[in-house]
């Protein structure tokens, strides 16, 4: 049987033609035989038909695809590559499984779904990327990342070629294309550049794309985006972009067709025309160049928000607000222009039409506005619309338009504007997507036009068709290279494959005298028409032959292009090739004075791609190529620039040259394409329609891929993969699994005995079209052969076992029958002989009964007898027994009462012996005790430090009287300064008068002399009025100097009534100050001899109880009260140092329990007194005991008075600086005020200063532990007895302070009415001075200048007074100070004491709570400087080594860290707090965001949370405190409340987590789908047809001994694990990390099995359930809760999804099992079911049943069938109790912080 007879046997499926459908399926009626003419077939219809046949059978129909091979994401792939199975392959996924990616071979063939499929979201760009090519399904996306790929490791330029007919999607492939580039190639330091390439589309869209009858959003323009990368450390960014166009579509600008629309810009900014009234738009139907089409709209698009998106994208891209403006400005000029109305003329004179001329109206409104809006003259542009300028040889020639030219050159015109603008815009784009930098390489992405055919082709068709001629001449020898490269590469033998050359066609359109020549030659010609143009075509290129004229008429031509053969109408061909506007409507617009206008109008048509190719060229590796037609082009150029018409180029010549270029760019790169079909005219959603796919099919050049496949070897299996598929097909002797190549060799030997059906490669055999399908044939044939002998087989064994089964229980039936008889007789014969036996024992039986009874009754009468005489008996004997027994115990009961009774009287008589005397001996020793004599032994040493105490107080209020004196004095020096200074002044001005007057009479004695002569008669006259002078001037003398002595004894008795007044003051208050000391004195004697006497007696009996402890203890006294203890706690006991503040509020329980125990043995020391008595000889040995206790409390009592003089000291000192300035100041009553606040600040400082004595009692009341455990509940309560006292003395004194200080204020207030007294006195004397010296201007300069030397020898005396003051000032203010420094340094030392007496002790320290809260220093507290934090939260974050962390408690650093907070608590130090937090923080977060080790990011992570839960638990908040011990809450934070950095602390977990998480899946990600989605015995058979297989190892085997990867992943599970618990990382917190990773895993593995069709089916679901099986396995074996299994769920339900049935019976079982999977998740799988040989088909129906209970479900609707990878759960941080004790955790010495941290 020949391999055709086998393949066309009954029952094979065929293709046959169809007139409607193109291709039918049939099923072969009848076996063909070799020379047979006929084929009967059935169609799917059911019809029959007779195909004809040739003999030699090399017309036989085409045969289907294997059902294996349908389907298949590689069209190459297929067995038989023919027509029919690549439309039925097509077919199959775009209707039936709704993918619309497929490959054919380099070819991505992308379907229009005219639906929004979820193909393009961030999730399916994470899954594509890192993938090669064809190993996940067909997408854009995996095109562009194979490009990206090669772009990285080959640094190379590549681009990617979307094609197409309008409609079919290329313009959204292409942006998608952009996308994916922007988002794989973003950099964090450009993120602008990504937004700028993706908002160009919206403006491109705009201004380039409109609406056709085959397309709402068409672009009408080609493009060729350039994405420029660089380098940067071996990855490519995302640097820039360049965009290049190609003949835009000018003539929509004045004409669209039926159901079309223009350009969207025009109707968007008619959508907006509110925001822009200043241009004066109306809606779009009212304007000529928008209502043609009468389809103004689209469906659900919003123009205006489109119109908001194109203004945004254009603000991105740098566009100003002043250019977008005028940008509208020029749109809706052109809007207006095309509203010009052009009229008939008529002639002058006459009614009759001008059909050479035409009129537009001056007050035309658009004529108006469209000058206003472009800022031209209206009359220019009327004119020039009106008037062409025509020109001669020498002159020029105006000639009017009629109606027709005016409307087409207002047409030009517009076009002409368009085209400019639209020009200009892409040059600011270009300009902003590129920043100038050098790029390394480029990926271009070209968006152009498809092969078109209408029923009228004109000139735009015309390029279009020329553009595909030489972009699929280009493909096809791209896709020969690549045919040839592959077979080299694998080593075998080729032949040149015969493909389709469409170079005559390309030559018959751009050689010379071809098409565009002799196009170009007619526009050259004055009078050229497309008439003459088509005749000349017909004459010059008939020769051609694809060119074919027209049977009828010269106004067409056909080109037969690859495609089709397109018919061309020449009318218009020479107009729009010239594409000519008006010179002088151009220069009128480039007068305008709107800047843009005028810089649009300049702009020259300029080739962007041959520019930036020759840019590129021009620079190699940083140096200038020097060209040698560089003048030329130089020449070109400039050329170029001058606007004649001679040198301007047409359409045509322009645009073959930017195909050049275009050309030349690509094939400098490594091409990547996109075809591009659209399934339906009507935009239905996966409608298919044949005859248009077909027929885009052939013209975008995808059946020519499959025709250069099937020319060669297009089935290529690698070695294992056919090894693992066709095994079946050799016998076992040819089968050798160490050489693989070799068993498949002979594998194809045995099967196929063409050697040309076959290659070996190296790593791949290459089939022939139609042998794998062969192959498969042979193997389902013996597949059949084999199933039906183990089907006999099992069939033999199920019969004869069943025969066997049956056979058995017929025997067992007649066994068991001819049992049942023999035993029914059997039991008859037992039954008759049991009666006679039953009978015979019967009557034995009842004579045995009556005999028996008999004997018994007479047995029981004389056994009843015989027990009544023995109870008779026995009852004798008991009751004389006991009546002995009685008569002994009274008899001795009588006996010990009567002694016991005499016993008790002696010990009565005893006693009270014994009580007498008792009593006399304490009456003697208490009299003894009061004796003066006594108390001065006693408290001798008392006695003179109080004496010595009065003597230093009395200084200090000497020198405080002497001070108050002293100041007194000043202030009166001051005011005697003032006087003197005044009588200073006024004897300067006597003195000058006296000087005056002597002058005047030295002038007078000289004229007395002159005049003596003459004047001798008046001698006499003169000498008796002399004598009347001298005697006036005794007489004043005589009162001056009495009123001299009225004011010295004036100022003298002030003097003394001041002093006298001082000493009074100061005698009144050394006399109450002594009486009050004196008075407190005797109140502290006789408080100290009550003190002391009770202490005596407890010292007696604390040495009694050292003698009879043994015997105290067989007393059971109960407690009583002692008289002293009750009395010290009933008095009235508040305050700081009191005892009720200190022992019984602030006492732990546990230690009042103790006091209470320690009450209790005092109080049987206390009754027991009258016992202790009779131990009088221990009263010596005592009395040293208490010498000695006395003597080590005398430092205390000491310094506690020394402390409370310094107080005292310094208090006066301030009194007396505060007097001092309220006596110059004048502020006695603020000042009263502050003196009495500072009291208030001096008690509560003395009440402080009590307390840390009282510490120092305590501290010496430790010593006392020395005596015996027996005396430490007696040393203790003479403690407490002398601590009482203390308080007691410390009370009075407080009193008496506040006693002094009234009396002090109350004096003070006194002294400063008497000094106002003294002021105003002082005040009348001064009046009295002056006015004496007044009267004294005569008076005689001597005694002036006596008065003089007096007030000078004063004013001395008060300036020294006053600088002893002032000095002595200074020293007391010394002296202060000295003083407080040594109290600042006593109470340091005092402090430090404390702490190192409380450390050493505090396990028994009953005491140790007496202080007062505040004052302790808590245990578990690391002393730091703030200087070292840096240090230590270097050494404690960065420095810290896993290892080290492991030998260390869990959350080790966070303990530390707290303790430190708490030291920075008990300074109250604040800045010191927020730093130690701040830097943590910082650090942490500069940790997480690094890149660092998981060890370390779990360890921070655990530290954080301890560090939290601490500052939960230490925070004084009830709910986390209410865990907490005694000494916990203790050591709550007293100062600060952290809140807000608890809630920091939280976030930084979280942010700890997120990155230990990602970075965690970062490590698993490549583990995740070999883990999940293979097994390591059947992975090989992974990747059969559709997957290209470019990454896999040709060189594995079956036997290839790898670790399974399912364990790999559990390992690196695993080891996480290990280390979240060497780190200490709590479970919970563990379970939601590893809950998160296996929502990870699920993501990951579901998203793959969602893309790649090729593996969903049964097979795949038992592997998942097992591998996901080992997972639970392992997360039961660590004893995990359920919840982390949960995120598997989604992938747990696809494996039992794929192993279910598929049938309409099953649609409800299979919704209640998909309980966690959407919808469009269950329909993915559904539809990429990858069905096996013998399994059913599922059914539409099924499919539509199943997606209705879907739907119904109440889930949430979604559309997307990913799981999003990047989703991470949110972290609950939940708090935990420790009950760790920060005073036993101690710093190790490794972590090098000894120098840093001290504990205290």
């Amino acid at each position: 049987m020949s391999s055709e007879e086998m393949l066309y046997a009954k029952g094979s499926k065929i293709w046959i033609p169809h007139a409607e459908q193109v291709w039918e399926s049939a099923t072969l009626e009848e076996s063909y035989r070799k020379g047979a003419a006929l084929l009967k077939v059935q169609t799917e219809s059911g019809a029959l038909k007779d195909i004809k046949v040739k003999p030699d059978g090399s017309d036989l129909p085409p045969l289907r695809n294997p059902a294996i091979l349908v389907g298949q994401n590689d069209l190459t792939t297929l067995s038989y590559l023919h027509e029919p199975g690549v439309l039925y392959n097509l077919r199959v996924r775009f209707c039936e499984r709704q993918i619309i990616y497929t490959y054919c071979g380099i070819i991505l063939v992308a379907f229009n779904p005219y639906a929004d499929l979820p193909l393009y979201g961030p999730n399916i760009i994470r899954a594509y990327r890192g993938h090669a090519m064809g190993e996940l399904e067909p997408h854009i996306f995996a095109l562009a990342e194979e490009a990206y790929t090669k772009l990285e490791r080959e640094n190379c330029n590549l681009s990617i070629i979307v094609s197409g007919e309008s409609g079919a999607g290329k313009t959204v492939s292409a942006k998608y294309a952009m996308r994916y580039f922007a988002a794989v190639g973003g950099s964090e330091s450009e993120t602008q550049v990504e937004r700028k390439v993706l908002a160009s589309s919206p403006i491109m869209e705009a201004f380039g794309n409109a609406k056709t009858t085959r397309n709402d959003n068409s672009s009408r323009f080609g493009k060729f985006t350039k994405l420029l990368f660089r380098n940067h450390m071996g990855v490519m960014y995302l640097q820039g972009a360049t965009m290049h166009t190609y003949l835009l579509e000018k003539s929509r600008v004045v004409y669209q067709a039926q159901g079309e629309r223009n350009y969207h810009i025009f109707y968007q900014l008619c959508a907006a025309r509110a925001k822009y009234p200043e241009l004066v738009l109306e809606h779009q139907d009212k304007y000529q160049f928008l209502n043609m089409g009468g389809a103004s709209d689209i469906e659900r698009i919003s123009d205006a928000d489109q119109f908001n998106e194109t203004v945004q994208a254009m603000t991105v891209l740098g566009f100003s607000i002043q250019q977008i403006a005028d940008i509208v400005k020029i749109l809706a000029g052109i809007l207006h222009l095309g509203n010009i109305e052009v009229s008939k003329k008529y002639k002058d004179g006459n009614e009759e039409e001008d059909t050479e001329a035409c009129e537009i109206f001056q007050n035309n409104m658009h004529l108006q506005v469209t000058a206003d809006l472009l800022r031209i003259n209206a009359d220019d542009l009327r004119r020039w619309l009106l008037m062409r300028k025509i020109e001669s040889v020498n002159e020029y020639v105006l000639i009017p338009n009629n109606i027709e030219m005016a409307m087409a050159a207002r047409d030009a015109l517009a076009k002409h504007i368009y085209a400019k603008l639209f020009q200009y815009i892409v040059g600011v784009l270009n300009k902003s997507l590129n920043n100038g930098s050098k790029q390394c390489s480029f990926i271009g992405v070209l968006d152009i036009y498809g092969f078109e055919t209408f029923e009228v082709n004109s000139f735009e068709q015309f390029c279009i068709n020329y553009a595909n001629e030489k972009l699929q001449q280009q493909f096809n020898q791209h896709v020969f290279k690549l045919e040839q490269e592959e077979y080299l590469k694998e080593g075998i033998t080729w032949t040149m494959i015969d493909f389709y050359d469409n170079q005559p066609c390309i030559d018959l359109i751009e050689t010379r005298l071809g098409v565009l020549d002799l196009l170009d030659e007619e526009c050259r010609m004055p009078k050229g028409s497309d008439e003459s143009w088509a005749g000349k075509l017909i004459d010059k290129c008939i020769k051609f032959p694809h060119f074919e004229k027209p049977r009828f008429g010269t106004t067409s031509f056909f080109i037969k292009h690859f495609s089709d053969t397109v018919e061309y109408d020449v009318n218009g061909f020479l107009e729009k090739n010239r594409d000519t506007v008006s010179k002088e409507l151009t220069s009128v617009m480039a007068q305008s004075n709107m800047s843009l206008c005028k810089q649009v109008m300049i702009l020259e048509e300029v080739d962007t791609l041959s520019t930036d190719a020759n840019k590129n060229t021009s620079t190699l590796g940083g140096r200038v190529v020097i060209s040698a037609n560089r003048k030329q082009q130089l020449n070109e150029t400039r050329r170029r620039v001058v606007p004649s018409k001679q040198h301007k180029k047409t359409v045509g010549s322009q645009f073959q040259e930017s195909l050049a270029s275009l050309i030349s760019t690509l094939h400098a790169t490594t091409p990547h394409y996109v075809r591009c079909i659209k399934p339906n005219d009507e935009k239905i959603a996966f409608k298919w329609e044949t005859t248009k796919i077909i027929q885009q099919l052939r013209a975008c050049g995808v059946l020519e891929t499959v025709r250069i496949s099937a020319a060669g070897f297009p089935s290529r299996w690698l070695y294992p993969d056919f090894y693992m598929r066709y095994q079946l097909l050799a016998y076992r002797n040819q089968i050798d699994k160490s050489d693989m190549k070799q068993s498949c060799r002979n594998i194809v030997l045995k099967w196929i005995q063409d050697e040309d059906k076959y290659r070996f490669g190296n790593t791949q055999i290459f089939f022939r079209a139609g042998q794998v399908a062969y192959l498969e044939q042979v193997r389902a044939n013996l597949r059949k052969k084999y199933i039906t002998i183990v089907q006999s087989v099992v069939r033999r064994f199920i019969k004869r076992r069943r025969y066997l089964k049956l056979q058995a229980i017929i025997s067992g039936v007649q066994r068991h029958a001819r049992g049942y008889l023999a035993r029914a007789r059997a039991q008859k014969m037992r039954e008759v002989r049991a009666a006679l036996i039953l009978s015979k024992y019967a009557r034995g039986w009842l004579c045995r009964r009556r005999y028996l009874r008999l004997c018994h009754s007479v047995a029981g009468i004389q056994q009843y007898a015989r027990g009544m005489l023995a109870r008779t008996r026995f009852f004798a004997m008991r009751d004389y027994y006991r009546a002995v027994q009685i008569q002994r115990f009274v008899r001795g009961v009588l006996a010990r009462r009567a002694y016991q009774k005499r016993r008790r009287s002696i010990i009565i008589c005893q006693a009270a012996v014994r009580r007498f005397l008792a009593r006399r001996q304490f009456k003697r020793m208490k009299a003894e005790a009061k004796t003066i004599s006594h108390m001065e032994n006693k408290y001798m040493g008392l006695e003179n430090k109080i004496i010595s105490m009065q003597q230093r107080i009395d200084e200090l209020n000497r020198d405080n009287s002497n001070l108050k004196h002293k100041t007194s004095e000043i202030s009166v020096l001051k005011m005697k300064l003032e006087m003197k200074k005044n009588l200073e002044f006024e004897f300067k001005n006597i003195k000058a008068a006296c000087l005056d007057k002597d002058k005047l009479i030295e002038a007078l004695n000289k004229q007395l002399e002159s005049e003596r002569d003459e004047k001798m008669q008046l001698l006499e006259e003169n000498g008796h009025s002399q004598e009347d002078w001298c005697s006036q001037k005794q007489m004043w003398c005589m009162e001056n100097e009495e009123l001299r002595r009225q004011v010295d004894s004036m100022i003298e008795m002030a003097k003394n009534s001041e002093g006298n007044q001082k000493e009074r003051e100061e005698r009144l208050l050394a006399e109450i100050d002594n009486k009050e000391l004196n008075e407190a004195y005797q109140r502290a004697i006789k408080d100290k001899e009550v003190i002391e006497n009770e202490n005596y007696s407890l010292k007696e009996e604390l040495s009694r109880m050292q003698q009879h402890h043994n015997g105290l203890s067989s007393f059971g006294m109960r407690h009583a009260r002692s008289a002293s203890n009750a009395s010290s706690q009933n008095d009235e006991d508040i305050g700081y140092g009191s005892a009720k503040n200190t022992l019984d509020i602030n006492r732990p329980p546990d230690l009042i329990n103790k006091s209470d125990s320690f009450f209790d043995s005092t109080s049987i020391v206390v009754k027991l007194r009258s016992i202790l008595e009779e131990e009088k000889q221990k009263h010596k040995y005592l009395q040293e005991q208490y010498v000695k206790l006395a003597s080590r409390n005398k430092p205390t009592e000491d310094s506690f008075r020394v402390s409370e003089l310094e107080v005292e000291n310094e208090k006066l000192r301030s009194d007396y600086d505060q007097l001092r300035t309220s006596i110059k100041h004048g502020v006695e009553i603020n000042e009263l005020n502050a003196q009495h606040a500072a009291l208030q600040e001096e008690v509560r400082r003395r009440r402080e200063e009590c307390i840390q004595l009282k510490a120092v009692l305590l501290q010496q009341s430790q010593t006392l532990r020395s005596f015996d455990p027996a005396n430490d509940s007696g040393n203790v309560n003479e403690l407490m007895e002398a601590f009482q006292s203390q308080k007691l003395v410390n009370r009075q004194l407080e009193s008496e302070l506040k006693a002094i200080t009234e009396e002090h204020n109350s004096k003070l207030v006194e002294m400063t009415q008497a000094i106002e007294r003294l002021n105003l006195e002082k005040g009348d004397l001064q009046e009295v001075l002056f006015k004496s010296i007044d009267e004294f201007d005569q008076a005689n300069v001597d005694t002036l200048k006596q008065n003089d030397r007096y007030l000078r020898l004063e004013l001395k005396k008060a300036i020294t007074q006053y600088l002893l003051v002032q000095e002595e000032l200074k020293l007391a203010n010394a002296k202060l100070s000295a003083y407080r420094q040594d109290g600042g340094k006593l109470e340091n030392k005092l402090e430090e004491e404390m702490i190192r007496n409380k450390v050493a002790n505090n396990s028994t320290d009953v005491g140790a709570n007496v202080a007062k809260q505040k004052s302790q220093n808590p245990l578990g507290l690391m002393k730091f400087h703030n200087s070292d934090l840096d240090k230590i939260l270097q050494r404690l974050l960065s420095n810290l080594q896993p290892r080290t962390v492991v030998g260390l408690l869990p959350g080790f650093p966070a303990y530390l860290i707290f303790m430190c907070i708490r030291y920075t608590d008990l300074t109250n130090s604040e800045d010191d707090v927020r730093e130690l937090l701040s830097k943590f923080v910082m650090q942490i977060k500069k940790m997480h965001r690094t890149p660092h080790p998981i060890e370390n990011r779990v360890i921070w992570l655990v530290n954080s949370i301890t560090l939290l839960n601490l500052l939960k638990q230490y925070g004084d908040v009830e709910e986390y405190v209410k865990f907490n011990t005694e000494k916990q809450n203790q050591q709550q934070l007293k100062n600060f409340n952290l809140f807000e950095y608890r809630r920091v602390i939280l976030d930084l977990i979280v942010n700890l987590y997120q990155a230990l998480v990602m970075q965690i899946q970062g490590l698993l990600d490549p583990k995740i789908v070999p883990a999940i989605l293979n097994n390591d015995e059947i992975q090989r058979t992974r990747h059969p047809h559709g997957m290209r297989n470019r990454n896999m190892d040709a060189t594995s085997s079956p036997e290839h001994g790898n670790i399974p990867a399912w364990k790999q992943l559990i390992g690196q599970l695993e080891h996480f694990y290990k280390q979240f618990q060497h780190f200490g990382l709590d479970a919970v917190y563990a379970e939601q990390i590893f809950s998160q990773l296996l929502y990870f895993v699920c993501a990951v593995a579901l998203n793959c099995l969602m893309l790649r069709g090729d593996i969903c089916m049964w097979e795949t679901g038992m592997i998942i359930r097992y591998n996901l099986g080992c997972i639970e396995d392992w997360v039961r074996d660590k004893k995990m809760s359920n919840d982390v299994l949960s995120p598997l769920a989604p992938l747990n339900q696809v494996s039992q999804l794929l192993q279910s049935r598929k049938s309409e019976e099953d649609v409800q079982t299979i919704c209640d099992l998909c309980t966690s999977l959407n919808t469009a998740q269950v329909l993915k799988v559904m539809k990429s079911y990858k069905l096996d040989d013998y399994e059913s088909e599922i059914t539409n129906v099924f499919l539509d049943k199943l997606t209705q209970k879907l739907n119904a479900r109440q889930m949430a609707k979604s559309d997307e069938f990913t799981m999003d990878q990047k989703f991470i759960h949110p972290f609950k941080v939940l708090f935990k109790y420790s009950d760790i004790k920060l005073e036993e955790i101690e710093l190790p010495s490794h972590l090098n912080l000894d120098e840093f941290l001290t504990k205290i």
